[in-house]
């Protein structure tokens, strides 16, 4: 008997490979995240604001460090503070 594979299943797919790019994109993705954050805080400096310099640096460290392992949770606080940040800095050029 043999095993049939389901239809959204392809046999010639190999899912290790799968899973090594979706790392290097997660990778990638977060490194982008960190260079964000880190022109973030340069603009923001520019404007003489220190209140979120301890938090963006957490950011900072946080996504350098962990970004093969940053799991979707992280990576979506991540980019909502990201967000939220580019708002802070929206208000402030106005």
């Amino acid at each position: 008997m043999t095993q049939t594979p389901y239809p959204w299943e392809n046999p010639q797919q190999d899912y290790k490979v799968t899973l090594a790019k979706r790392r290097s994109e997660r990778r990638y993705r977060s490194l982008q995240l960190a260079k964000t954050l880190k022109i973030l805080l340069t603009e923001f400096k520019k404007y003489d604001v220190n209140k979120f310099n301890s938090e963006i640096l957490d950011w900072i460290e946080a996504l350098r460090n962990n970004a093969e392992y940053i799991d979707d949770e992280d990576f979506s606080s991540a980019k909502k503070f990201v967000a939220k940040m580019k708002r802070e800095l929206k208000k402030l050029e106005k």
